[in-house]
């Protein structure tokens, strides 16, 4: 379960040794899975070029019911890993060529099939990370934000690309509109804020790492006109490691504890006036071995069900993928047991895309 970038990923968190790791993946899991059906519909593995060596899928984009993008690393920790841009069409999956010199895809978003927006890396994520653009025909290095190495990417609904990042002794928020850059958001810590969710130009959300255990959790919202930091309300700050927009009122969070115990991960949700807590259940089969020597501990993806819920993918439960329609947990059975490091939902549709730690891809949906 290991993970590439050595950046903050929005989904993953680096600790100090491996004895740490273990204990996380191997402790108590607090929440019960409820007896509450899951939306129709199986999770199908879907064929694809595949990928060489070991490889994983760390970003996915579906703009509509045809296109998909699924972007990650092939030749994982070897000399000669590079970035892996897989394309799906009407006239089915192709590779996309990708900039040379690119090790990892860590992040993709799409509003329309012929522009998507993707973060790339090079062997060392800190010395370089590029912007990439697809006009519909090929992916090109786009500017990004002058002097910012950027950590996190989305659209907005209208177009406006928006990143977070680190730039020199500050993190950053930035928005691109009709191709300039503009500063929205200026931290004077460089803590990172590796997670972003934009739906409407005046509806952004951006959280990271706490700058310590008992600090307050970086949580930002943006209403158009100013930045507000919004209270988490714990003992100990939370990393937010990825954030979920469905609406104004209906904004989902993934978020860990930064709790000496190294507790699990648990789900926040935000009505528009409030956050309610609720515990991911833990595994009903036994995980498996951990991986004594990792050091990078990947916490799993979750997107929209479309129907009020959301998917969540754990590596606490690799054997299942779990759905939380707002009240009840329940499990659905993945084609094979590994955690899915990218989903991400078809707008206006049910139809859940993932992308794994095997560089394979899946799909959930109640058509054929």
């Amino acid at each position: 379960m290991d993970h590439p970038h050595p950046l903050p990923s929005r989904r993953a968190f680096t600790l100090g040794g491996a004895a740490l790791l273990g204990a996380a993946l191997t402790g108590p899991l607090a929440g019960r899975a409820r007896a509450a059906a899951p939306p129709p519909g199986e999770w199908v593995d879907v064929p694809v070029p595949p990928p060489s060596g070991r490889s994983q899928l760390l970003g996915i984009a579906a703009p509509d019911p045809r296109h998909v993008f699924a972007g990650g690393s092939e030749n994982v920790f070897q000399p000669d890993a590079r970035a892996v841009m897989l394309h799906r069409t009407p006239r089915g999956w192709t590779r996309a060529a990708l900039p040379e010199g690119l090790a990892a895809v860590n992040d993709l978003r799409a509003r329309h099939a012929a522009s998507a927006w993707a973060l790339a890396a090079g062997p060392e994520a800190r010395e370089r990370t590029d912007l990439l653009h697809w006009n519909g025909r090929r992916w090109t290095t786009a500017s990004g934000p002058a002097g910012t190495l950027l950590q996190a990417i989305d659209l907005d609904r209208t177009g406006g690309l928006w990143a977070t990042g680190i730039a020199g002794d500050a993190t950053t928020v930035s928005v691109r509109r009709h191709g300039r850059w503009a500063d929205s958001l200026t931290l004077e810590r460089p803590s990172g804020l590796n997670a972003i969710a934009a739906g409407r130009a005046d509806d952004v959300w951006v959280g990271g790492p706490g700058e310590s255990q008992t600090g307050p959790t970086p949580l930002w919202h943006f209403d158009g006109t100013e930045w507000t930091r919004i209270p988490w309300g714990t003992t100990y700050a939370h990393w937010i490691l990825q954030i979920e927009y469905v609406a104004p009122d209906d904004v989902w969070f993934y978020a860990i504890e930064q709790h000496p115990l190294f507790l699990p991960p648990t789900l926040h949700h935000w009505n528009g006036s409030e956050f309610t807590v609720h515990q991911i259940p833990g595994p009903s089969d036994p995980v498996g071995d951990v991986r004594p020597m990792s050091v990078v501990g990947f916490l799993g993806s979750m997107a929209s069900d479309g129907r009020g819920g959301v998917w969540l993918s754990s590596p606490f439960d690799p054997a299942h993928l779990l759905h939380f329609d707002g009240s009840s947990w329940t499990r659905a059975t993945p084609p094979v047991a590994v955690t899915a490091y990218s989903m991400t939902r078809v707008p206006h549709t049910a139809t859940v895309w993932a992308g794994t730690q095997i560089g394979t891809v899946w799909r959930h949906s109640n058509r054929p």
